[in-house]
């Protein structure tokens, strides 16, 4: 049986340091930084943000046992997108569904159960076409009412809404339709999807206490309690603090934990400056993920 239990001190200690960066400053490091962020981008500017949210839905879904890095993933959809769509304007939305089908069939990314995910897009397309036609009337709706959005996804596929893949999918429609340098967040308390680098900054920043990292992949529910808890101590929602810790969990997990504070302060000085974070890095990263 794994034991896991939150560290509530750490908690504490952790949220000072992240209010030092606040919510613009992970803003700024989407913009930045972030691949997933840039490949949305590029889809908006060819066919606007309205269709771009329901590329992102719909990919989204499907984002999972990848046989490519996720960045990878999300950039051969852009690569796609501009090939098929820059002279060749959508139509409708039967036109986003045959692209996405397009792209599962020949991104190498979905090379394990191509058959799944087009069965998977196709259930979804369906249950949630009128909710897909309002958005391409107007995107803000996901704004308005978010926490609608989340359960219609969730009640669509019939998942959870903690489930990872759900959360995944509000944070790339969040992305499809922010601008760079726009301040904006979406209003919703949602559990932050745990990977492994959501895993490994969990396990090294010990506000979660457990045997290894790869416990909290299995069993995420205590780590996402622990990163909701800092959101609301921050004022950083966790979509957005989801970007800090992928940008920056890799590093104690595949490297020394010296190395690792080094490179997440280099990081992080392009929103805060070099000491102040080296100091962060240094007391929120505390063990290398085992």
């Amino acid at each position: 049986m794994l034991t896991q239990h939150i560290d509530y001190e750490r908690i504490n200690e952790v949220s000072e340091l992240l209010k030092t960066i606040g919510v613009e400053g992970v803003i700024k490091l989407e913009d930045t930084l972030d691949p997933q962020f840039k490949a949305l981008k590029r889809i908006s500017r060819v066919i606007g943000k309205n269709y771009a949210c329901i590329y992102a839905l719909l990919v989204a879904l499907v984002s999972y046992k990848l046989t490519m890095r996720g960045e990878e993933w999300w950039e051969c959809l852009a690569e796609v997108i501009e090939s098929r769509r820059l002279y060749n304007p959508l139509n409708s939305l039967s036109d986003v569904l045959s692209d996405v089908l397009w792209f599962i069939d020949n991104c190498r990314g979905a090379a394990i159960a191509r058959e799944a995910r087009k069965s998977r897009v196709v259930k979804a397309f369906r249950e949630l076409r009128g909710f897909l036609d309002s958005i391409v009337s107007d995107y803000s709706y996901v704004y308005r009412d978010p926490q609608g959005f989340l359960r219609l996804i969730s009640r669509a596929l019939g998942a959870e809404e903690w489930r990872k893949t759900i959360a995944f999918t509000v944070k790339m429609v969040y992305y499809a339709t922010r601008d760079p340098g726009e301040v904006k967040t979406i209003n919703l308390n949602i559990p932050i999807p745990v990977d492994s680098r959501v895993a490994c900054a969990t396990f090294s920043s010990m506000i979660v206490k457990t045997r290894s990292y790869r416990d909290l992949i299995v069993n995420p529910r205590l780590a996402q309690e622990a990163w909701s808890i800092v959101s609301r101590e921050t004022g950083i929602p966790t979509l957005n603090l989801d970007t800090l810790l992928w940008l920056t969990g890799w590093a104690p997990r595949d490297l020394s934990l010296e190395d690792a504070r080094r490179v997440v302060a280099n990081i992080l000085s392009s929103i805060i400056g070099e000491d102040n974070a080296y100091k962060i890095s240094s007391k929120l990263y505390i063990v290398k993920c085992t």
